[in-house]
């Protein structure tokens, strides 16, 4: 069977792939393709694009990338829809490689201006089953305490911001907060360094946890931005702490 011809032929110049990549985006975008939707055999499409394969080769393999395309088993390409797992990876590598040293100020600004939200919409739209899920960390944070175990707490204290973002019941915030789990992991672990860190953070999301309970949007807020000065400030003594000493 014949398939149809969707695609335009591009104009030649330096960026040919890019050009070929952008137009299967496009139509990947629009529904124009839709997920499970196999793309005609590479010979074909070079012929519908005008360019050679080797250029419909690189844009796809940049779209497998972007997790828009999968290349199946003997042979095959067809369109899938981007995981979220899979956009939080490629905004934690941005991260990663934007800088040597991330500045850990910048990620604090972004909570400021994320969490504070979030915080307040899961007080807003928070059901009896994030209420659960929030009750739940709490009690594996209060059993963990005693194990002193920084991985554990790290663990733990990711699972409770990300709950507060599944509570707003909009999965772009959940997204945005997962793309920066790793790097706020990491900030965990040296945090565990400051004396009565895993203690005071319990009692801090127990202060959120209660606002968001209750329903009271402002509270929230105001709970979680003292949360996040204080965590500010707990970054501010791990780092000292693990600043070498001078000669």
């Amino acid at each position: 069977m014949a398939h149809a011809r969707p695609f335009k032929s591009v104009q030649r110049d330096p960026n040919l792939a890019e050009q070929v990549t952008r137009q299967i985006e496009s139509l990947i975008v629009a529904n124009n393709l839709q997920p499970g939707d196999r793309l005609p055999p590479e010979r074909e499409l070079a012929q519908q694009f005008g360019v050679s394969r080797t250029v419909v080769r690189q844009a796809i393999h940049s779209l497998v990338a972007k997790s828009l395309l999968a290349t199946q088993p003997g042979g095959g390409t067809v369109v899938c829809r981007p995981a979220a797992a899979a956009v939080a990876q490629s905004l934690h590598l941005f991260l990663r490689s934007s800088q040597a040293h991330l500045d850990y100020g910048k990620v604090h600004e972004v909570r400021r201006l994320l969490e504070v939200e979030i915080a307040g919409l899961a007080a807003i739209r928070r059901n009896e089953e994030d209420i659960a899920r929030l009750e739940a960390n709490l009690s594996a944070a209060v059993k963990s305490i005693p194990t002193e175990d920084p991985e554990q707490f790290a663990q733990i204290d990711i699972a409770f911001h990300a709950a507060l973002a599944q509570a707003t019941h909009n999965q772009l915030f959940e997204l945005l907060l997962d793309s920066l789990a790793e790097i706020m992991i990491e900030v965990r672990r040296s945090g565990f360094a400051v004396p009565d860190t895993p203690a005071r953070a319990l009692r801090i999301h127990q202060a959120i946890y209660a606002q968001v309970r209750a329903g009271n949007a402002e509270g929230a807020r105001y709970a979680m931005q003292e949360h996040l000065l204080e965590a500010e400030e707990t970054q501010r003594q791990a780092l000292a702490l693990h600043k070498p000493s001078e000669p």
